[in-house]
């Protein structure tokens, strides 16, 4: 196998894993989504000023998107192994090791998030009538710019370089940052551009279609043709963000099978046994990491 995993690949094997069980990602999604905009949705209705309530609909949120983050990688990262299963075992600490693996990669991007604002903060600050500046000239605004973009591309990557902890942790494996840095070494720019792989047609797609419901409603025309196009458009988010889920445990299991590889060199330190927990071992059916999907070559 290479050292280099192709992006292309990467898109085609996450778009078949997430059709082949597009039916089981759906049901994942709406039992992790529903709760959470009923719940919403309930304060926002009864305009409830009560922090309880606040609080349970906050709880049910978190739990919510919880279950659909862990269940899908875990399905999505076993079925790459030829055992595929919804739900580790035991799936609460399953979904506590990836809230855990989240709160480590908001507190990484929120970090750097501050280094960066920081100095733009000030430079805005020194330059607006309230520092005393008149106006804002060419040079600080591009170096504003230039920070703003650079710290964009540096929140991006560690998203997308961190974010394999999260199908590691569904499946039993504790990734440190490290670990999770070294892992995706020089495939940040792969990472990126699988993202857009999917992220772009849906977008271009989803405008095509949001601009023909927009003027068959101005112009009076609500008839099938409308209905037809609302139902794709909704077909078409909801099964780009099956994809993207799994995009991330395609990315982990290809970089697991890429460092556990022959090329990997006596060097490798990675530890990709499952953890384990004060409830047993995590879920068994978590595989070998072989089977119909996990060897297929890179592109």
């Amino acid at each position: 196998m290479s050292d280099k995993i192709s992006s292309v690949a990467v898109v085609k094997q996450a778009v078949a894993l997430s059709w082949r069980r597009k039916w089981t990602f759906l049901g994942l999604l709406l039992v992790g989504v529903v709760p959470s905009v009923v719940a919403m949705g309930g304060v926002a209705v009864t305009r409830s000023q009560s922090g309880a309530a606040f609080l349970l609909a906050f709880c049910v949120h978190i739990l919510g998107m919880l279950f659909l983050v862990t269940a899908s990688n875990h399905l999505a990262v076993t079925m790459q192994r030829g055992r595929a299963a919804v739900l580790p075992r035991p799936v609460w600490a399953a979904m506590g090791r990836v809230f855990v693996r989240g709160l480590i990669i908001v507190a990484l991007l929120f970090a750097v998030m501050f280094v960066f604002m920081t100095p733009i903060g000030v430079l805005i600050y020194m330059y607006s009538p309230q520092g005393g500046g008149a106006s804002l000239s060419l040079l600080p605004l591009l170096l504003i710019v230039c920070l703003v973009v650079l710290c964009y591309a540096i929140v991006m990557a560690i998203m997308l370089r961190l974010g394999i902890m999260i199908p590691a942790a569904a499946v039993g494996v504790v990734v440190k940052v490290r670990e999770a840095l070294a892992l995706t070494r020089g495939h940040s720019w792969r990472m990126f551009w699988a993202m857009m792989l999917v992220a772009l047609p849906v977008t271009v797609i989803g405008g095509i279609f949001q601009g023909v419901i927009a003027f068959s409603v101005t112009g009076g025309g609500a008839g099938a043709g409308l209905a037809i196009a609302a139902l794709f458009l909704l077909a078409l988010n909801l099964f780009s963000w099956i994809v993207m889920l799994v995009l991330n445990a395609v990315w982990y299991e290809r970089l697991r099978l890429l460092a556990s590889g022959p090329g990997a060199g006596p060097g490798n330190s990675f530890d990709f046994e499952p953890a384990t927990s004060p409830a047993g071992p995590a879920d068994p059916r978590a595989g070998s990491g072989v089977g119909p999907y996990a060897d297929l070559p890179g592109e």
